[in-house]
């Protein structure tokens, strides 16, 4: 598999100041918003805005998977509300990764 990040995800404690910071200092668009997240677009990656207050809420490196096949099956499986699929895993360190699929719901994401 040749791996592309897809996205950095960060936990925030305001999602609209939140935003406007990322807008503000690094010219991010709004892609999705729901209560719990926004995800801003860059240049060569996308920003996920997590609420810290939702309990599942974690910090995570997003990794592209082109076809659904190229997820792995260890790991912690959830089909998100915008279309996605991700399968999250520890490193070695306890950092989390996502391996993650757009499906033809969350195509729109993909620019």
């Amino acid at each position: 598999m040749n791996s592309i990040v897809d996205h950095i995800a960060v936990l925030v404690n305001d999602l609209e100041k939140s935003s406007e910071w990322y807008i503000s200092c690094l010219g991010a668009v709004i892609t999705h918003k729901q209560p719990n997240y926004y995800r801003l677009k860059l240049q060569n990656v996308n920003i996920a805005l997590l609420d810290r207050s939702i309990s599942t809420s974690k910090p995570h490196i997003g990794v592209l998977c082109e076809k659904i096949n190229d997820l792995p099956e260890f790991g912690e499986r959830i089909v998100h509300r915008d279309g996605t699929t991700g399968v999250y895993v520890q490193d070695l360190d306890g950092n989390n990764l996502e391996f993650i699929h757009y499906g033809l719901k969350s195509h729109k994401f993909i620019k």
